[in-house]
């Protein structure tokens, strides 16, 4: 998930450099795009060896959260490493801390959902 996540987030963040010119929201729409394909990633390598079902809010709420901490969070970091930085870059970082994000909400869910089923 966190590959394909960087990966698509510097892909999206190549594309979307001529469309968008304000870097911040460059930097939310890559972590966006790739907390998608990091979840789509999921649901094919994991859906079928493990069953979780959560509520659509919860997910919901979930990609909200990556996708806005992982976009600025990104974007700032890109700053750090290289002033200007590049779109690529920018759509990089943003997309791997994005990725990093939702995989870990959803280990975290998962996690206490499966621990609360055994007590």
């Amino acid at each position: 998930m966190v590959i394909a996540g960087g990966f698509s987030g510097a892909l999206a963040g190549l594309l979307l450099a001529s469309i968008v010119t304000n870097q911040i929201w460059l930097a939310i729409d890559a972590a966006f795009a790739a907390v998608f394909i990091a979840l789509v990633v999921q649901q094919i390598i994991v859906r079928p060896r493990v069953r979780l079902h959560f509520p659509r809010e919860l997910y919901f709420l979930h990609v909200v959260v990556a996708t806005l901490i992982g976009g600025l969070a990104g974007h700032e970091l890109a700053i750090d490493l290289k002033d200007p930085p590049a779109s690529p870059l920018i759509g990089a970082t943003s997309g791997l801390l994005a990725s990093v994000l939702i995989s870990c909400f959803l280990i975290t869910a998962s996690y206490r959902r499966n621990g609360q089923a055994h007590n």
